[in-house]
């Protein structure tokens, strides 16, 4: 696939795009009219606070999907690098050291699911669950499922201080969200990433080095759930093992109602964003009216269940056309 048939392609998704953007002001509308503090600046402040993690994280798992690459164990990577900085700590670490460690150990974990996936030819998905399983049962060891209080200045400030009104967390979310966007569409390595999605024997075939270029995806997931488990655990103040139970739901849902899909090849930050900021609207907008969590949980389940159908559906009819 040369440059200028996937510049075809992120214009053919534009359409997606701008249905997107309708779908989540029809629901901004909807849930400033059925809740009157869902358009405040404190809700609004705090929905795109509690959008961090899921957010940074979806945007890193698109141009791993693009390449036909899935990685699940990012909920268990980020909890069990919360419990390490803490629990490190709590043995009078400072607080570099801590975090430092915290950052590099997710970044150990993607780079052995990806020499694993690629060099063993292990499906992505059941590797990666069995990643997370391991990290959990290590993790409820340390902790025998108990959080560890982690509370240090520096860290507090970076959660609940802002600059021009903008909290620290957001900033470090919207600068990801430009990387990964410049990254993907404005390098060389991000047209190989669409190549390799779209044919990856063609790709090996033309010189690219497949192997070496999926394993850098994985290695950049680990760098950006790094940075993802210190956001955590500065917004939490604590370490625990169960931090990440409810990213996959959001994070997975976000990427699909972007229009992704796991035959690769296609894919967008921008729609990947609109996607992650429309469930985490639902998600803020049912909590502020008094909807239980659980019940939440099922409509989040729903939801991709019908995005994935939606999107194979209308992927068929391209397909027929």
């Amino acid at each position: 696939m040369s440059d200028i048939q996937i510049r075809k392609e992120v214009k053919r998704n534009l359409p997606d795009t701008f249905f997107l953007l309708i779908f989540l002001f029809i629901l901004f509308i909807f849930f400033s009219f059925a809740s009157p503090n869902f358009a405040t600046y404190a809700n609004i402040s705090s929905m795109l606070n509690n959008m961090v993690i899921s957010g940074i994280i979806a945007i890193a798992i698109t141009p791993l999907i693009v390449a036909q690459g899935l990685d699940i164990s990012f909920g268990a990577s980020l909890s069990l690098s919360t419990v390490l900085m803490a629990r490190l700590y709590e043995m009078g670490w400072n607080t570099a050291p801590c975090l430092i460690i915290g950052f590099v150990f997710p970044v150990l974990i993607g780079l052995i699911n990806g020499v694993l996936i690629e060099f063993f030819n292990l499906i992505p998905l059941i590797l990666t669950l069995a990643t997370s399983s391991i990290l959990i049962a290590i993790g409820q060891v340390m902790t025998n499922g108990q959080s560890i209080l982690m509370i240090v200045d520096k860290l507090f400030y970076f959660a609940t201080e802002s600059f021009l009104f903008i909290p620290y967390p957001v900033i470090i979310y919207v600068a990801v969200c430009i990387i990964y966007w410049f990254f993907l569409n404005c390098t060389k390595i991000g047209s190989m990433i669409y190549f390799i999605g779209a044919n990856p024997k063609a790709a090996k075939l033309s010189g690219i080095k497949v192997k070496r270029v999926n394993i850098m995806l994985y290695v950049s997931m680990g760098v950006v759930v790094g940075i993802a488990s210190i956001t955590m655990l500065a917004l939490s103040g604590i370490g625990y093992i169960y931090h990440g139970d409810n990213l996959t739901l959001p994070v997975l849902s976000g990427v699909f109602l972007g229009g992704m899909t796991l035959d690769g090849g296609k894919g967008s930050i921008w729609n990947t964003i609109i996607g992650i900021t429309i469930i985490s609207v639902i998600f803020t907008g049912l909590s502020l009216m008094n909807i239980q969590f659980y019940f939440i949980q099922v409509f989040q389940g729903l939801s991709l269940v019908i995005i994935v159908a939606f999107n194979e559906i209308r992927e068929n009819r391209r397909i027929a056309i």
